[in-house]
């Protein structure tokens, strides 16, 4: 080596050595996607425990089928395609995880296992794997299970439709869900233990007992408050041929955020949920304004929707605003309800918020949100469809290259919509 360039060598260690470069030049490198998708599946352990709490060994039983299907799965069609793999185990074991969350976990053992070869299959590995994928590939498996098996999901008890099970509190985490008494009215979950006939209370889904609300009914003539001589206070039953307020057949709003109420294994727990969700928004997985654009247009949409209510004179009347229509203390509990119960939550922060299904830009995924809490609401309110806030999740999914095109990052100097600019400019 020529003694030049021995010294331009130990020039430069001196230089590494005595002068560390400043951080101002520097861009920090994005993180492996194997490394989001682990911290993902950390994250989703959350409500998966809380699950478990409530609904026992079976919602175990139903994430590990659901996993184990999935890398199965996987591993199969790698096998028999001889592809590359798709992007290894993390996003396997996360979609597994992810539609484990969204079934109940009293649901036979071919059902995970069924979702997850559709998941896997028609989910991602036709479409081309990670990355190329059109629709959120655990919504994928749930919407073909839901399809194929409506009875086995819709609830264990064919005669009390829309009663899902959920472990007494001396049951809790080794419980069975599939031994239960049934509950027609609810009573507190905290301090109540089960009878010497089942482990768990079966009770009625919070969105179940809103649902009549939205239908012309002889059901409700009040959300809560007093409705004076032909109504109720509080469940204390009125004249012969009046109907109870709505949100007293409703659990306590604290079993609602707890998780104490009946739904699917990663449904339940509010807190969970969001806790979960703030700390993938500290790690910049999720924009915050995601999940936020979902809850609130959910939350307008209900404050807004109409209900019908049974009228002083025995008819059904409409009522629009029905966060205004008792006062507003009572609509906000009306709303908070349907925003916390019913998979919303699940939806915002761990499945419409998926790399490759969501839009790419912040405006787009406003837009995006918006459209999944719009139409997650109304399917709910008006429409029999049993999972509506996976089923809006899926819809939307169909629109994101589209929403990418409308809002895709302005180049300098040309105009963000080029056909509008066009036809400005009477071309």
């Amino acid at each position: 080596m020529s003694q030049s360039r021995q010294t331009d060598l130990r020039g430069l260690v001196f230089t590494r050595r005595h002068f560390p470069s400043p951080h101002a030049p520097l861009v920090r490198a994005p993180e492996a996607a194997s490394t989001v998708y682990r911290v993902t599946l950390a994250a989703a352990c959350a409500p998966m425990l809380a699950g478990i709490v409530f609904m026992g060994f079976r919602a175990a039983n139903v994430a590990i089928i659901s996993i184990t299907g999935c890398i199965l799965m996987e591993s199969l069609y790698y096998r028999v395609t001889r592809q590359p793999a798709l992007l290894g185990l993390s996003h396997a074991v996360l979609t597994g995880m992810l539609l484990a969350l969204s079934l109940p976990a009293f649901v036979p053992w071919y059902v995970p296992a069924i979702a997850a070869a559709f998941a896997i299959i028609l989910g991602k590995a036709v479409l081309g794997g990670v990355g190329h994928f059109v629709w959120q590939p655990a919504l994928v498996g749930r919407l073909a299970v839901a399809v194929m098996f409506p009875a086995v999901l819709t609830t264990p008890a064919q005669a009390y439709p829309d009663a899902w099970p959920v472990l007494a509190q001396n049951n809790i985490i080794i419980g069975d869900v599939r031994t239960y008494t049934y509950e027609p009215d609810y009573k507190p979950w905290h301090g109540r233990a089960a009878t010497l006939r089942g482990d768990a209370f079966l009770m009625k889904r919070p969105e179940a007992i809103l649902h009549p609300l939205t239908h012309p009914s002889n059901d409700r003539d009040a959300l809560l408050a007093d409705t004076g001589a032909y109504g109720s206070i509080w469940g204390m039953p009125g004249p012969p041929g009046t109907y109870p307020p709505a949100l007293d057949k409703m659990p306590i709003i604290d079993d609602l955020i707890l998780g104490a109420v009946p739904g699917g294994i990663g449904e339940t727990s509010a807190a969970i949920l969001i806790v979960a969700g703030l700390y993938l928004i500290y790690r910049h997985y999720v924009k915050w304004q995601l999940p936020l654009s979902i809850i609130l247009a959910a939350a307008i949409i209900v404050a807004v929707a109409p209900i019908h209510l049974v009228a002083p004179d025995q008819t059904i009347q409409r009522v629009w605003w029905p966060v205004l229509h008792e006062g507003l203390d009572i609509g906000v509990i009306y709303v908070s309800y349907h925003l916390f119960s019913g998979g919303l939550l699940l939806a915002a922060f761990f499945l419409a918020t998926e790399q490759t299904t969501r839009p790419v830009t912040t405006g787009g995924q406003v837009l995006f949100g918006i459209g999944c809490g719009t139409l997650a609401m109304l399917l709910r309110l008006y429409t029999p469809v049993p999972i509506p806030s996976y089923m809006a999740v899926l819809g939307m999914n169909t629109f994101t290259q589209t929403i990418d095109r409308m809002w895709r990052p302005r180049v300098l100097g040309r105009s963000r919509w080029p056909w509008l600019a066009a036809i400005g400019n009477g071309r």
